[in-house]
């Protein structure tokens, strides 16, 4: 099971606001809570999703307080703030988080389901200094290949591709199937 947060402790936004001395939602939590997602959903396994999470749900308690322990807490604490979606940020995470289940369930190359179609299919690489890369080779499951960067900090970064032509589906603003830009 892949998963960042659940419902013990605090929620994904809360643990980046707190790691970072943020005051709230920021476009820098954002940032980080979208690639959190794009981490565990394009990891092998099975993702779980913590309920609210893909609406950067906070655990607030009355003062401000993040709750960390929110069992014995009441609704106003605990219950999911539906009405945050009328909000872009929280809109545009949910959207967000809905192009990364679509682009997961588009390829089977996300979806192996044994550690030696892992071993075979899956190959990292470190290009150092907070990014990683991920190759996915297609070709055993019916599938086109993947290339995957993390980049975990807050510039670009050069990252030589493999050879040929590449659909970007997912950056730090935008997932799914659809193509938002084509690189070599």
């Amino acid at each position: 099971i892949q998963y960042a947060s659940c419902h013990d402790n605090y929620t994904l936004a809360d643990k980046l606001i707190i790691s970072t001395g943020a005051s709230g939602i920021t476009d820098h939590i954002i940032s980080m809570n979208n690639l959190t997602a794009a981490i565990y959903m394009t990891a092998q396994g099975i993702p779980f999703i913590h309920a609210g999470e893909e609406m950067l749900r906070e655990k607030l308690m009355p003062g401000g307080k993040r709750d960390e322990n929110s069992y014995r807490s009441p609704d106003s604490v605990n219950a999911i703030k539906w009405s945050k979606l009328s909000q872009a940020q929280y809109a545009d995470t949910s959207a967000y988080y809905q192009g990364l289940i679509a682009f997961r369930k588009a390829h089977p190359v996300l979806r192996l389901n044994n550690a030696a179609d892992v071993g075979s299919y899956v190959h990292s690489g470190v290009v150092g200094g907070g990014v990683v890369t991920f190759l996915l080779d297609g070709s055993g499951v019916g599938d086109e290949d993947i290339f995957i960067i993390f980049n975990a900090n807050t510039t670009a970064v050069d990252v030589t591709l493999p050879w040929g032509n590449w659909k970007v589906c997912v950056n730090k603003n935008d997932a799914g199937t659809k193509t938002l830009a084509t690189v070599k």
